[in-house]
């Protein structure tokens, strides 16, 4: 749930980075014959919707269907109305940092979502919540394989995580791993039935990789089935919130249309 919750936050902030193209400044003269709109008598170039298609790793627009195109060029136009937004609310007389200028625009705090928001948005979203046996582990990665069994040793006899962690924090050869839930079938075939057979607090083998050798323990199962409201509360909330803001930055372009 909780990479789940970081990717939707991801995605809401390269989202308002592509929506508010701000880099550039918004002032220049620009030749009749290269200008691709007007936004208030004011001349939009060509060479900044080109520009635009570079930053969103799209092919030329010679090779772009109308519709593609069109479309392309709907976004692009909203991204210079919230450049003009941009200035006239915050009294910005140039934008140099485009992400600052986003953050800016929706600096209100989303209002906190009630009890009856988040059970109806844990009902509709049902599906999302039901889900398979998990296990949250936590992992270390070593490109020694003699570090790795001496590791183990100590953390199979009882040495605390947080033991572990500082004793090979120094060594370059050696790396704590984020700590994770995951469904059978999200870990590698050769992981997946050695760590699920494991009870909570075990320790697992040295598991050689590609890329290293593996340590691996288990902090809990949780078993198949619905996860209770009372445990996604937080995780709603934020994705309630997030879509408060979104909606706002969609309100602004409205309104900057207008």
């Amino acid at each position: 749930m909780k990479r789940r919750d970081e990717r939707r936050w991801q995605g809401l902030v390269l989202w308002m980075a592509a929506l508010v193209y701000l880099v550039s400044g918004c002032n220049r003269t620009v030749a009749p014959a290269d200008r691709v709109a007007e936004l208030n008598g004011e001349p939009i170039a060509y060479t900044d919707f080109e520009e635009f298609l570079v930053r969103n790793s799209v092919d030329g627009a010679g090779v772009l269907g109308s519709d593609v195109l069109s479309s392309l060029l709907d976004q692009f136009l909203d991204e210079r109305l919230l450049c003009r937004l941009a200035e006239d609310q915050l009294g910005l007389t140039e934008v140099v940092d485009g992400r600052a200028a986003a953050a800016a625009l929706i600096t209100q705090e989303p209002e906190a979502a009630d009890p009856l928001e988040l059970s109806t948005f844990y009902r509709e979203n049902r599906a999302k919540f039901d889900l398979p046996e998990r296990i949250l582990i936590r992992q270390l990665l070593f490109t020694d394989r003699e570090m790795a069994e001496r590791t183990r040793s100590r953390w199979a006899a009882g040495a605390s995580y947080q033991e572990i962690v500082d004793n090979i924090a120094p060594d370059p050869n050696a790396h704590a791993g984020e700590e994770g839930e995951f469904a059978r079938a999200s870990l590698p075939p050769a992981f997946a039935d050695a760590l699920f057979d494991l009870d909570d607090g075990g320790v697992s083998e040295v598991m050689e990789a590609d890329y290293g050798f593996h340590v691996f323990q288990v902090v809990r199962h949780s078993p198949a089935g619905l996860v209770p409201l009372s445990e996604v509360a937080e995780e709603i909330g934020a994705e309630l919130a997030s879509l408060q803001q979104q909606e706002h930055l969609e309100r602004l372009v409205g309104e900057a249309r207008e």
